[in-house]
């Protein structure tokens, strides 16, 4: 699971509008969860290994989260400004 997104690629300054997000480590305690998100210019470009354009860390309360773990830290990011119009992939 991850999202589509378009990112500001940190290496060259150019917007990729195919860019991966996609969750890489998460931890917390009982009330939030910190969680790191890479994303890559495209799905192909993180499957064939290329470096990440952006990594983020996000702090989410676990009362905005239901049902699957994984599926809800995604529905939270995507009320983000940053992952606006973010579709899953």
């Amino acid at each position: 699971m991850a999202l589509q997104i378009t990112a500001v690629n940190n290496t060259n300054g150019q917007p990729e509008t195919m860019a991966y997000a996609r969750i890489t480590n998460f931890f917390g305690t009982k009330d939030q969860l910190q969680v790191q998100v890479e994303i890559h210019a495209t799905e192909e470009a993180r499957r064939a290994g290329w470096p990440s354009i952006q990594q983020q860390a996000h702090y989410i309360n676990m009362e905005d989260l239901s049902g699957d773990l994984i599926p809800a830290i995604y529905e939270v990011l995507k009320t983000f400004t940053q992952y606006a119009g973010a579709q899953d992939c």
